[in-house]
This record gives structure tokens, C-alpha cells and sequence, in this order.
């Protein structure tokens, strides 16, 4: 058993949370260099992971934490996250430029130039200022909170109770999703696989099981992850249409509204071009998910998550 399972529980939560804090404060150090273009994605690891493991135990860190902190954590948490949409889907139709006709190339390059990621030198010095703040606030109250471990529960052994209910949650929702549009089924398992991977990802050196199921649940975010962006870019272009027929039916009405020909909007070809091939891909990823994952879900996700607990609580 690594030392870690071992701590007792306000222990273990003090030295992970200040190891995740120093992983943020030197990742924002590193925003600043415009050629480290992984400063952003870590910077944003570290938060995600600070925000799960106090969520995650939240009766143990509002003992020492105050709950204003503990927003702030939230905050800087989910600050990046519409930035990280839009470099996503920019990514994407940057490769989409193939096989479009002339037609389709203005709609094309219509969009990708709304796609810019907005104001993306203005996140990064807010994160910068923001971790550094926490860092100050947040330390002293974590120390206090290691101070208070006492007879507590090892560690491994607390994780292990709050992964079980997590887990069902988790089976629950991947059962529930619909198909390859339910946006809402699809984003909720994401959000609890999530969770889960990253309560359980600590200990994922503490023995074979532990480390499959959280490789399982890595995989699995991931591919919830891909059919997210395929969601979010689908509403994008759904919105971006309409704004542009609304747009040139502005400008036809009052210069030529006597002209059926001119009603349609030049960006539409591209834009369906578009939304097709996201379609494409948006079935490929849930007959991914369907086949290795929903049409088996207790051999490919709940036995996994039993045998990581059953090591757990045995150590």
C-alpha cells in the first residue's frame, strides 16, 4: 500500500490539495511564454482537480476551508471552459478545409473567423492572478487541515465509501443516454465519470485494479468528451446559421427584396457542409461508445469499479 492510502483522511485531502495548488501555480508561471502551448491545458488539470477533491469531500475541507474559497476554487475552475470549447472546434474546422467547393469555402471561412477563442490574453492573466491569490488564502487553511487527522479513516478506505454511490451514478447515466443527440443524457455521464475518475485517480498506484478502473474511466471521458465537442459545435452551427439568415434577410429587405434569389444566405452551403460532417462524426463516437461501453456496461464498467474497491477497502 502506498503511503498516501495510509494517511488519515484530512492528511491525505491537505497533501493533495496543496500538490495540486503547486501544479497550477506553476503552470500559470508558464502562460507567459506564448511557444508553451500546454500552459493553458495544465493550468486548467490542476484547477479541475482541486475543485473535484473538494467537492468530492466538502464536509472535511469546510472544516478549515471557508466557503468563500471554496467558490473561488469553482470559479477559477470553470473560467477556461468556454475558451477551450472554441480552441476545440477551431481546431477541427482548421482540418475541415478539404473537398469544400467554392460555395461551401465562404461559409466555411465565415465561421472559423467567429471561432476565434475569446479573449484568451485576458483568461490567462486572470488565472495568473487568480491561483497566485489562492495560493496566498489557501495554504495556511490546508496546513490547519492536516493538523486535525486525529483517529481519522485511512484514506483509501474513505475514497473506496464515497466511489460506491458515485459509481452507481455513473452506471445510471450511461444507461440513460438516448442516442447520439442527447446532448443532455451524454453531458450528465460526463460530468459524473469525471468525478469519479478523478476521486478514485490518486490511488490508481496502489494496485492493478485500482489502476484499470481508472483507465477505463479515462478512456471513457474521453470519448464522452469527444461527443461533447460534437455537441457544442453542432448548437454553434445551428446558432451561427441563424444569425446569418437573419443577417442577410436585414440587408435583402432593404436593398433587394424583389429577388427570390437573393433571399439565401451565402454562408449556408458551407455551414450544412459543415454541420454534415459533424454529424458524421458525432455517430461515430456514440457507436464507439455504444459498442465498447453502453451494450456492456457490467463487464466494461461495473466489474472494473467493484474490483478497484474491493482492493481498496482491503488495504
Amino acid at each position: 500500500m502506498t503511503l498516501l492510502a495510509q494517511l488519515p483522511l484530512p492528511q491525505a485531502l491537505a497533501l493533495l490539495a496543496n500538490g495540486y495548488l503547486d501544479e497550477a501555480l506553476a503552470a500559470v508561471r508558464r502562460l507567459d511564454n506564448v511557444a508553451d502551448e500546454e500552459a493553458l491545458h495544465d493550468t486548467r488539470v490542476a484547477l479541475r482537480r482541486l475543485h473535484s477533491l473538494m467537492r468530492a469531500y466538502r464536509e472535511e475541507f469546510t472544516v478549515q476551508v471557508p466557503g468563500k474559497l471554496m467558490r473561488e476554487v469553482r470559479r477559477l475552475a470553470r473560467a477556461s471552459n468556454p475558451a477551450r470549447d472554441a480552441e476545440v472546434q477551431q481546431a477541427w474546422l482548421l482540418r475541415q478545409g478539404h473537398g469544400l467547393t467554392p460555395a461551401q469555402t465562404e461559409g466555411y471561412r465565415w465561421l472559423l473567423a467567429r471561432l476565434q477563442p475569446a479573449a484568451l490574453l485576458e483568461l490567462e492573466d486572470a488565472l495568473q492572478r487568480g491561483v497566485k491569490r489562492l495560493v496566498r488564502k489557501l495554504q495556511s487553511h490546508l496546513n490547519d487541515l492536516a493538523d486535525e487527522a486525529g483517529d481519522a479513516a485511512p484514506y483509501a478506505g474513505a475514497c473506496a465509501e464515497r466511489a460506491e454511490p458515485l459509481g452507481e451514478d455513473v452506471l445510471t447515466a450511461l444507461a440513460a443516454i438516448g442516442g447520439p443527440a442527447d446532448v443532455g443524457g451524454a453531458h450528465a455521464a460526463r460530468i459524473l465519470v469525471k468525478r469519479l475518475r478523478y476521486l478514485l485517480a490518486p490511488l490508481r498506484n496502489d494496485g492493478p485494479a485500482c489502476e484499470h478502473a481508472v483507465a477505463v474511466l479515462r478512456l471513457l471521458q474521453d470519448l464522452l468528451g469527444d461527443l461533447h465537442d460534437r455537441h457544442v459545435l453542432a448548437e454553434t452551427l445551428r446558432l451561427s446559421a441563424a444569425e446569418a439568415a437573419a443577417a442577410h434577410a436585414r440587408t435583402v429587405f432593404d436593398t433587394s427584396p424583389g429577388q427570390p434569389s437573393a433571399w439565401r444566405p451565402p454562408q449556408m452551403p458551407g455551414l450544412l457542409a459543415l454541420a454534415a460532417r459533424n454529424q458524421a462524426v458525432m455517430l461515430a463516437c456514440h457507436a464507439e461508445l455504444r459498442q465498447n461501453y453502453l451494450d456492456k456496461l457490467e463487464q466494461a464498467v461495473r466489474q472494473p469499479l467493484i474490483n478497484a474497491l474491493t482492493e481498496l477497502r482491503g488495504r
